[in-house]
């Protein structure tokens, strides 16, 4: 199981409340992004934070801190909300998510042949409804290539580095 806090660490991405929970309920609003972690995750990341910061002041983080198991979906999902209350924060932290997620698919990718390879990245982007500015062509869509040309080692090189130069550019944006 994936530790995505600290793949946020690791990345140098910043991580907040926002990024929190767009990680726990996903985020659909224009872009789509599925819900990834738990709510376990949620508590346990809250309740680090607190006994980090025991003069905290935002009695929703307490809340938060303080509800038990088995969790209620919407009390977590309204504490999260008031305690990261922006739109724009949203799209930003959707936008951190997507970094780290296509950042785990290529590292994972090394592992592959050309063609598990190139289905994994395809199935990657429909999970994340194709948006727009993917870095990536299905095959026979905006292109000319056959499958035998689509799904060659040769295609698979120029698809990584086509990610590779994404993420770069798209982390500026992050930060």
């Amino acid at each position: 199981m994936t530790d995505w806090i600290n793949e946020f660490k690791k990345s140098k991405i910043p991580f907040s409340w926002s990024e929190l929970k767009i990680g726990r309920f996903g985020y659909s609003n224009k872009f789509y992004l599925p819900a990834i972690i738990d709510d376990d995750v949620v508590i346990t990341y809250t309740l680090n934070y607190l006994s980090k910061h025991e003069n905290e002041n935002n009695q929703y983080l307490w809340d938060l801190g303080s509800l038990t198991a088995p969790y209620n979906e919407s009390e977590i999902y309204k504490y999260l909300s008031l305690v990261s209350s922006s739109e724009r924060k949203d799209l930003k932290a959707y936008f951190r998510w997507r970094w780290i997620l296509v950042n785990n698919l290529i590292r994972e990718l090394f592992d592959k042949d050309g063609i598990d390879a190139l289905l994994e990245i395809t199935e990657f982007w429909l999970k994340l409804e194709s948006p727009v500015d993917k870095p990536y062509q299905y095959q026979g869509v905006n292109n000319e290539l056959t499958l035998s040309e689509f799904y060659t080692d040769k295609n698979l090189h120029k698809v990584i580095y086509d990610h590779i130069k994404w993420l770069r550019k798209e982390k500026n944006n992050l930060l």
